[in-house]
């Protein structure tokens, strides 16, 4: 019986596979060209017709689009946080980096009080004129255990230049139970639902 020279067994196929790689890495290559340009040509479609993208679940997830007008009670806002509140915010990775003060992106939060309102805060849910919000207690803490400073018990009447956002969707939702009345002055937009998924 002869046998194959070794080097003949482990060259041939090597040779192979190195080439079926060759092939396999250029596809791959190609198709994440294509992914990127796609995503790029997307973004800069979101951008230019106005649309917020959120991704976070103090929102339905989806897209949002930015409208003309104030801020009313029930509305959805796009708003910066303060420059202070910023430094939390990428020191714990609440928030992204963007083009707010403070590197930060904006959020995406509903209008639940405006000025003149009356705001009542406690640990187990926030009153707004009398009326309380469901899904609204404060949590003791993040979703990885880091203590939530929140804002101080008690009434608080809103002022003139100010909102409250809060999200009744998430418990740990960095908003006013946390942050205090937002200035109307952070506020980017008004924002409506154009497309969501939960």
């Amino acid at each position: 019986m002869k046998h194959a020279r070794s080097g003949t067994l482990r060259g041939s196929p090597a040779r192979a596979l190195h080439a079926g790689c060759r092939s396999a890495c250029s596809r791959t290559a190609a198709r994440a060209v294509v992914a990127l340009s796609v995503a790029g040509v997307l973004l800069v479609v979101i951008l230019a017709l106005g649309l917020h993208v959120n991704l976070s679940a103090s929102a339905r997830r989806g897209l949002y689009r930015t409208v003309a007008g104030r801020p009313t009670r029930g509305a959805w806002v796009v708003a910066c946080v303060s420059p202070q509140s910023a430094v939390l915010a990428r020191a714990r990775g609440y928030l992204g980096p963007g083009p707010c003060a403070g590197g930060t992106q904006p959020l995406l939060k509903s209008v639940v009080a405006v000025a003149g309102d009356v705001v009542e805060i406690g640990p187990e849910a926030v009153t707004v004129n009398g009326q309380r919000l469901p899904g609204s207690s404060i949590a003791a803490s993040d979703s990885l255990g880091r203590g939530l400073p929140h804002v101080a018990w008690g009434r608080h009447v809103v002022g003139a230049d100010e909102l409250w956002l809060v999200s009744t969707r998430v418990p740990n939702s960095w908003d006013s139970r946390y942050l205090g009345p937002m200035s109307t002055s952070l506020v980017w937009s008004v924002a409506q639902p154009v497309w969501t998924v939960d």
